[in-house]
This record gives C-alpha cells, sequence and structure tokens, in this order.
C-alpha cells in the first residue's frame, strides 16, 4: 500500500505490538493506543515524546536493540501507565466550550491603512 488511509492505519496499530519507522504518528497517535513505538533517525528530533518511544539510530544493530527493548517486560510493564503529551482527542470540543463562554463584543478588530504612493 502506497498509504492505509487514517481509519486503516489507526485500526492496524490497535492490532499491533508496535510501530517501527520514523513517522511524526508513532509520537502523536501511537501513544493513545498503549503501544510502543521505535522512532529511527533523527527526523522526530526535538519534538515531545511519550515514554512509549524508543529512540534509535538508523542502523541495524540499534533498531535490533530497541526491538529487544520493546519486547522486554519492564518496558511492556510501563506501557498501560504511558500518557500521551498531545492529549488523547477532544481539543476541538474544548476549545468551542471555552469560546462559548467568553465575550467577543470588545475583540481587537484588524485596522488596514491605505497607503497612497504618488
Amino acid at each position: 500500500f502506497n498509504s492505509l488511509g487514517q481509519l486503516r492505519y489507526l485500526s492496524c496499530v490497535q492490532h499491533v505490538d508496535g510501530v517501527v519507522g520514523n513517522s511524526s504518528s508513532g509520537l502523536t497517535e501511537v501513544p493513545s493506543f498503549k503501544k510502543g513505538t521505535i522512532n529511527v533517525g533523527d527526523r522526530q528530533r526535538g519534538r515531545l515524546k511519550a515514554l512509549s518511544v524508543i529512540d534509535c539510530d538508523p542502523d541495524r544493530k540499534s533498531i535490533h536493540t530497541a526491538i529487544n527493548r520493546l519486547f522486554s517486560r519492564e518496558f511492556q510493564a510501563i506501557l498501560p501507565s504511558v500518557e500521551n503529551p498531545y492529549g488523547n482527542g477532544g481539543a476541538s470540543d474544548l476549545v468551542v466550550k471555552l469560546l462559548e463562554t467568553q465575550s467577543m463584543d470588545n475583540l481587537l478588530k484588524k485596522r488596514f491603512l491605505d497607503l497612497a504612493f504618488s
């Protein structure tokens, strides 16, 4: 498949032991499923990561070590309590509820100036 699409991909994630790659999905979505992510390389460097993310170098030995860690009893034991630092959905509903409680009467309106050049 070139792409599973979001629904198929997320449906697959719930049935796997972990995800291996360098996609942001391993950091933003997979932790909500209480699954481990092996994050290969530095493409996601500097991003917020859950405790379920194992970083490794893009070489055979490092990936092998990360896979062994993913399946270790110690690592598997932490997965049920992992919290996704990006939340678990529902953010847009919370934003709408918050905005509904705010007065919009005195919002600063953007002013434009007509600068005519002669």
